[in-house]
């Protein structure tokens, strides 16, 4: 098992829960730009996660939002640290968001939206290998 506190980055609050699953939460309001995410995935680095270390992410967004850059550099990079990734909300904005990030960039990671932390949790379980 993995026992890290949680990361604290200018937005988010980054850390591994008891499952091992690696949990994102931005914090309420919070527009991601491309310098958080950057934190971020410095944050992952220093968790140990990279290419050789894959995990499942959970992304609790029931209240924020991420730039167009953001979402480039996080596509682009995410098949280097992630087995799949979650995101909970239950905004029609972040959907709209999510389904146009699956549609334009063609993702190499698995990426789905949920209204509950449950649904999305059962889904990540069935990437465990």
């Amino acid at each position: 098992m993995i026992a890290v506190d949680k990361i604290r980055t200018k937005m988010s609050e980054i850390w591994f829960d008891e499952e091992g699953i690696l949990v994102l939460k931005p914090d309420e309001g919070a527009e991601l730009d491309l310098e958080e995410v950057e934190s971020c995935f410095e944050a992952y680095k220093a968790l140990g996660i990279g290419p050789h270390n894959k995990v499942l992410e959970l992304i609790n967004a029931r209240d924020g939002s991420m730039t167009a850059d953001a979402r480039a550099f996080a596509a682009k990079n995410g098949v280097n640290y992630f087995i799949a990734a979650a995101i909970i909300s239950d905004s029609l904005a972040v959907r709209l968001v999510v389904n146009f990030f699956n549609s334009f960039y063609k993702q190499l990671v698995p990426f789905k939206m949920f209204a509950t932390e449950e649904a999305a949790r059962n889904w990540l379980r069935t990437f465990r290998v």
